[in-house]
């Protein structure tokens, strides 16, 4: 999936549900959205949670640093890929870089938790250009937007973490982030 194609999904819905528990599939897939986070799982279950969710017309994107019994090396990616994923969400630079090698969306998650932090995410958008960078918490990403447009104008931003209603999640657009990724489903609305 191209960048410009990834865009123009996370304007159809700048809510991306971040799915933490199996039970919450059918409300991922009610959701207006076509990008769902899958934030749960583990070797033996998350093929057929990745079938679900493209069974009712979602793009997945799988949080690798999250699935138990996998590290998130290259042939842990190469097995989300023949699982029918449209990407891959991590801490890790070579394990996106290994995503992009298999045609996979590639979503840098980074935590925001002080001015190193800031700094060592542009230090690493010079190095690699990811898809989207997800950014943690959420609350956050307004004050680390203009330092990271800085080093890529065009990178769709997510915010992410803490985010507990649909005022705040409208702030954070209005602020400047392209989506935002919440594991609450009664925020999953529009």
């Amino acid at each position: 999936m191209r960048v410009d194609t990834l865009d123009a999904y996370l304007q159809r819905s700048r809510i991306i549900p971040a799915v933490r528990s199996p039970e919450h599939i059918p409300a991922a897939c009610a959701a207006p959205g076509a990008i769902v986070y899958l934030l749960t799982g583990d070797v033996i279950s998350i093929a057929a949670l990745v079938r679900d969710l493209r069974d009712c017309g979602k793009l997945i994107c799988v949080n690798i640093d999250l699935l138990g019994g996998l590290s998130s090396d290259a042939p842990a990616v190469d097995f989300i890929a023949q699982t029918g994923a449209s990407g891959i969400i991590s801490t890790h630079a070579q394990t996106l870089k290994a995503a992009r090698a298999h045609g996979l969306l590639a979503i840098q998650r980074t935590f925001m938790l002080d001015s190193q932090a800031v700094a060592n995410a542009a230090r690493s958008l010079e190095r690699f250009n990811p898809d989207a960078v997800e950014i943690l918490p959420a609350m956050v990403a307004p004050r680390t937007l203009p330092r990271l447009r800085a080093v890529r104008p065009d990178l769709p931003i997510i915010a992410g973490g803490l985010v507990f209603d649909l005022v705040e999640i409208d702030r954070l657009v209005r602020a400047g982030v392209d989506a935002v990724s919440a594991s609450e489903p009664s925020l999953w609305v529009i």
